[in-house]
Protein backbone atom coordinates (compact mmCIF):
# COMPACT_ATOMS: atom_id res chain seq x y z
CA UNK A 1 0.00 0.00 0.00
CA UNK A 2 1.50 3.35 -0.74
CA UNK A 3 1.16 6.48 1.39
CA UNK A 4 -0.80 9.07 0.42
CA UNK A 5 1.04 12.25 -1.45
CA UNK A 6 2.34 14.96 1.31
CA UNK A 7 4.70 17.58 0.46
CA UNK A 8 7.45 17.59 1.77
CA UNK A 9 8.99 21.40 1.59
CA UNK A 10 12.27 21.23 2.97
CA UNK A 11 15.25 18.43 1.92
CA UNK A 12 14.89 17.35 5.61
CA UNK A 13 12.14 17.25 8.60
CA UNK A 14 12.54 16.01 12.32
CA UNK A 15 9.40 15.10 13.94
CA UNK A 16 10.68 16.26 17.79
CA UNK A 17 7.63 16.03 20.54
CA UNK A 18 8.49 12.23 20.88
CA UNK A 19 6.90 9.88 23.63
CA UNK A 20 9.94 7.43 23.21
CA UNK A 21 13.47 7.97 24.48
CA UNK A 22 14.56 5.27 22.55
CA UNK A 23 15.21 7.31 19.15
CA UNK A 24 17.24 10.43 18.70
CA UNK A 25 14.50 11.53 15.66
CA UNK A 26 12.56 10.60 13.33
CA UNK A 27 13.85 12.30 9.87
CA UNK A 28 11.82 12.22 6.40
CA UNK A 29 13.92 13.23 3.46
CA UNK A 30 12.65 14.39 0.22
CA UNK A 31 14.34 12.36 -2.34
CA UNK A 32 13.08 14.46 -5.52
CA UNK A 33 16.30 16.35 -6.54
CA UNK A 34 18.55 13.78 -5.68
CA UNK A 35 21.14 12.35 -8.80
CA UNK A 36 20.85 9.21 -10.04
CA UNK A 37 24.00 7.63 -8.07
CA UNK A 38 23.92 8.99 -4.62
CA UNK A 39 27.02 9.24 -1.99
CA UNK A 40 26.14 7.19 0.93
CA UNK A 41 27.61 7.89 4.48
CA UNK A 42 26.36 8.18 8.05
CA UNK A 43 27.31 9.31 11.67
CA UNK A 44 27.70 6.42 12.89
CA UNK A 45 25.06 5.68 15.05
CA UNK A 46 22.12 3.03 14.38
CA UNK A 47 19.53 4.48 11.97
CA UNK A 48 16.71 2.35 10.59
CA UNK A 49 15.71 3.62 6.77
CA UNK A 50 12.48 2.97 4.59
CA UNK A 51 11.35 3.56 2.03
CA UNK A 52 7.60 4.66 0.89
CA UNK A 53 6.77 1.42 -0.30
CA UNK A 54 7.24 -2.52 1.39
CA UNK A 55 7.68 -3.59 -2.66
CA UNK A 56 10.29 -1.18 -2.76
CA UNK A 57 13.76 -2.17 -3.10
CA UNK A 58 17.51 -0.76 -2.60
CA UNK A 59 20.43 -1.45 -4.72
CA UNK A 60 23.97 -0.17 -3.46
CA UNK A 61 27.19 -0.22 -5.00
CA UNK A 62 29.91 -1.36 -1.98
CA UNK A 63 33.48 -1.15 -3.39
CA UNK A 64 32.96 -1.88 -6.63
CA UNK A 65 29.83 -4.45 -6.04
CA UNK A 66 26.21 -4.43 -6.53
CA UNK A 67 24.23 -5.12 -3.06
CA UNK A 68 20.56 -5.38 -3.28
CA UNK A 69 18.43 -4.59 0.06
CA UNK A 70 14.70 -4.59 0.64
CA UNK A 71 12.52 -1.70 1.61
CA UNK A 72 13.91 -1.93 5.45
CA UNK A 73 17.21 -1.36 5.87
CA UNK A 74 19.63 -0.87 8.69
CA UNK A 75 23.14 1.01 9.24
CA UNK A 76 25.16 1.34 11.86
CA UNK A 77 29.54 1.94 12.14
CA UNK A 78 31.13 3.63 9.39
CA UNK A 79 30.00 3.58 6.09
CA UNK A 80 32.81 3.82 3.60
CA UNK A 81 33.00 4.13 -0.41
CA UNK A 82 29.24 3.02 -0.96
CA UNK A 83 26.87 4.66 -3.71
CA UNK A 84 23.42 4.46 -3.40
CA UNK A 85 21.31 3.98 -6.98
CA UNK A 86 18.55 6.21 -6.34
CA UNK A 87 15.17 4.39 -8.22
CA UNK A 88 13.88 6.76 -10.32
CA UNK A 89 10.81 8.74 -9.39
CA UNK A 90 11.64 7.99 -5.50
CA UNK A 91 9.51 10.33 -3.39
CA UNK A 92 11.15 10.20 0.20
CA UNK A 93 13.07 7.87 2.81
CA UNK A 94 12.03 7.90 6.31
CA UNK A 95 14.98 7.43 9.04
CA UNK A 96 14.87 6.87 12.56
CA UNK A 97 18.34 7.32 14.51
CA UNK A 98 18.40 5.24 17.87
CA UNK A 99 20.37 5.95 20.82
CA UNK A 100 23.23 2.86 20.34
CA UNK A 101 22.67 1.40 23.22
CA UNK A 102 18.45 1.47 23.01
CA UNK A 103 18.87 0.31 19.38
CA UNK A 104 20.95 -2.89 20.85
CA UNK A 105 18.50 -3.44 23.54
CA UNK A 106 15.61 -3.17 21.88
CA UNK A 107 16.30 -5.66 18.76
CA UNK A 108 18.45 -7.43 20.48
CA UNK A 109 21.98 -7.04 18.63
CA UNK A 110 25.16 -6.74 19.12
CA UNK A 111 27.37 -4.02 18.16
CA UNK A 112 29.77 -6.47 16.15
CA UNK A 113 27.38 -7.21 13.91
CA UNK A 114 28.42 -3.95 11.68
CA UNK A 115 31.84 -4.21 11.73
CA UNK A 116 32.19 -6.06 9.41
CA UNK A 117 28.69 -5.13 7.29
CA UNK A 118 27.57 -1.68 8.42
CA UNK A 119 24.57 -1.84 5.91
CA UNK A 120 21.92 -4.79 6.66
CA UNK A 121 18.49 -6.00 5.31
CA UNK A 122 16.42 -5.25 8.70
CA UNK A 123 14.43 -8.22 8.51
CA UNK A 124 18.35 -10.85 8.94
CA UNK A 125 18.98 -8.51 12.58
CA UNK A 126 15.55 -8.20 14.16
CA UNK A 127 13.12 -11.03 15.01
CA UNK A 128 10.16 -11.76 13.19
CA UNK A 129 7.89 -10.01 15.71
CA UNK A 130 9.65 -7.11 14.98
CA UNK A 131 9.16 -7.68 11.51
CA UNK A 132 5.33 -7.77 11.94
CA UNK A 133 5.58 -4.38 13.83
CA UNK A 134 6.96 -2.78 10.50
CA UNK A 135 4.73 -4.66 8.15
CA UNK A 136 1.95 -3.21 10.38
CA UNK A 137 3.72 0.37 10.02
CA UNK A 138 3.70 -0.05 5.69
CA UNK A 139 -0.21 -0.47 6.25
CA UNK A 140 -0.45 2.93 6.92
CA UNK A 141 -1.62 5.48 4.54
CA UNK A 142 0.17 8.67 5.20
CA UNK A 143 3.54 9.48 6.34
CA UNK A 144 2.54 11.35 9.40
CA UNK A 145 0.38 7.44 10.79
CA UNK A 146 3.88 5.77 10.08
CA UNK A 147 5.51 7.70 12.60
CA UNK A 148 2.95 7.87 14.87
CA UNK A 149 2.47 5.01 15.09
CA UNK A 150 6.29 4.02 15.25
CA UNK A 151 6.80 6.21 18.26
CA UNK A 152 3.83 4.28 19.96
CA UNK A 153 5.57 1.00 19.26
CA UNK A 154 8.88 2.16 20.16
CA UNK A 155 8.14 3.70 23.33
CA UNK A 156 6.03 0.82 24.81
CA UNK A 157 9.19 -1.56 24.23
CA UNK A 158 11.11 -2.70 26.95
CA UNK A 159 14.94 -1.79 26.87
CA UNK A 160 17.63 -1.76 29.19
CA UNK A 161 19.02 1.40 28.98
CA UNK A 162 22.96 1.53 30.71
CA UNK A 163 24.07 3.58 28.74
CA UNK A 164 26.92 5.61 30.78
CA UNK A 165 26.60 9.25 31.19
CA UNK A 166 29.91 9.79 30.66
CA UNK A 167 30.28 8.34 27.69
CA UNK A 168 26.69 10.33 26.48
CA UNK A 169 28.87 13.34 27.66
CA UNK A 170 31.91 12.60 25.26
CA UNK A 171 29.72 12.35 22.41
CA UNK A 172 28.18 15.70 23.03
CA UNK A 173 31.58 17.03 23.64
CA UNK A 174 32.35 15.53 19.61
CA UNK A 175 29.41 16.90 18.54
CA UNK A 176 30.15 20.18 19.92
CA UNK A 177 33.36 20.33 18.29
CA UNK A 178 32.70 19.15 14.89
CA UNK A 179 34.65 16.48 15.21
CA UNK A 180 37.65 18.94 15.29
CA UNK A 181 39.26 17.86 18.30
CA UNK A 182 41.39 14.48 19.62
CA UNK A 183 40.82 11.71 22.21
CA UNK A 184 43.59 13.27 24.05
CA UNK A 185 41.13 16.80 24.14
CA UNK A 186 37.95 14.21 25.08
CA UNK A 187 39.73 12.91 27.74
CA UNK A 188 40.90 16.12 29.19
CA UNK A 189 37.36 16.98 29.31
CA UNK A 190 36.60 14.29 31.00
CA UNK A 191 38.96 14.83 33.83
CA UNK A 192 39.83 12.00 35.54
CA UNK A 193 36.84 10.11 35.60
CA UNK A 194 38.37 7.70 32.95
CA UNK A 195 41.20 6.58 31.14
CA UNK A 196 41.91 5.74 27.69
CA UNK A 197 41.32 2.34 27.68
CA UNK A 198 37.93 2.75 29.31
CA UNK A 199 37.10 5.30 26.42
CA UNK A 200 38.08 3.21 23.71
CA UNK A 201 36.04 -0.14 25.43
CA UNK A 202 33.07 1.52 26.21
CA UNK A 203 32.73 3.00 22.64
CA UNK A 204 32.89 -0.13 20.84
CA UNK A 205 31.26 -1.80 23.02
CA UNK A 206 28.32 0.77 22.92
CA UNK A 207 28.58 2.59 19.58
CA UNK A 208 30.36 0.10 17.77
CA UNK A 209 33.53 1.98 16.63
CA UNK A 210 36.50 3.66 18.27
CA UNK A 211 36.24 7.43 19.67
CA UNK A 212 39.41 7.97 16.99
CA UNK A 213 36.82 6.59 14.31
CA UNK A 214 33.93 8.69 16.00
CA UNK A 215 35.81 11.82 15.83
CA UNK A 216 37.44 11.35 12.04
CA UNK A 217 33.74 10.39 11.10
CA UNK A 218 31.95 13.65 12.37
CA UNK A 219 34.89 16.20 11.43
CA UNK A 220 34.39 14.76 7.86
CA UNK A 221 30.70 14.79 7.62
CA UNK A 222 30.42 18.27 9.27
CA UNK A 223 33.25 19.29 6.27
CA UNK A 224 31.29 17.69 3.61
CA UNK A 225 28.28 19.19 5.03
CA UNK A 226 29.60 22.66 5.08
CA UNK A 227 30.58 22.84 1.59
CA UNK A 228 27.78 21.64 0.25
CA UNK A 229 25.52 23.87 1.73
CA UNK A 230 28.05 27.27 0.27
CA UNK A 231 29.00 25.99 -2.79
CA UNK A 232 30.89 28.81 -3.89
CA UNK A 233 33.87 28.11 -1.22
CA UNK A 234 37.01 26.47 -2.10
CA UNK A 235 36.87 23.07 -0.32
CA UNK A 236 39.88 23.25 0.85
CA UNK A 237 39.55 26.10 2.97
CA UNK A 238 36.41 24.82 4.51
CA UNK A 239 38.35 21.62 5.67
CA UNK A 240 41.46 23.61 6.77
CA UNK A 241 38.75 24.99 9.22
CA UNK A 242 37.38 21.92 10.27
CA UNK A 243 40.83 20.39 11.62
CA UNK A 244 42.16 19.01 8.87
CA UNK A 245 45.65 20.31 8.53
CA UNK A 246 46.81 19.72 4.67
CA UNK A 247 44.98 18.61 1.44
CA UNK A 248 46.49 15.26 1.66
CA UNK A 249 44.96 14.63 4.66
CA UNK A 250 41.10 15.58 3.53
CA UNK A 251 42.10 13.79 0.41
CA UNK A 252 42.53 10.40 2.34
CA UNK A 253 38.96 10.85 4.49
CA UNK A 254 36.99 12.06 1.14
CA UNK A 255 38.59 8.62 -1.10
CA UNK A 256 37.74 6.46 2.67
CA UNK A 257 34.27 7.17 2.84
CA UNK A 258 32.89 8.37 -1.13
CA UNK A 259 35.18 6.50 -2.87
CA UNK A 260 36.61 8.76 -5.36
CA UNK A 261 38.87 12.25 -4.97
CA UNK A 262 37.10 15.20 -4.18
CA UNK A 263 38.01 16.88 -7.89
CA UNK A 264 36.27 13.70 -9.62
CA UNK A 265 33.40 14.36 -7.43
CA UNK A 266 29.97 15.67 -8.77
CA UNK A 267 28.16 18.18 -6.20
CA UNK A 268 24.58 19.15 -7.29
Amino acid sequence: MSPKSELITEEEVLYEQLQTENILGIYVFSCRDLKPSQSLFNDGLPSLIFMPRKSDTVHLRDKGETVRFNSAWVCCGVIKNTCWKVPEGLEYILVLRFKPSSFYSLFNVSPSVFHSNPICNLEDIVSESWMQVFDTMYEKNTISDRISFLDKALSSAQTNDCFPHILSEAIEYIEDKKGNTTVLDVLNQLGKRVNSKWLHRNFVKYIGISPKRYILLQRFIYTYGQYEKGKSEDLFEVALLSGYYDYNHFFKDFKRYIGIAPSQYTWE
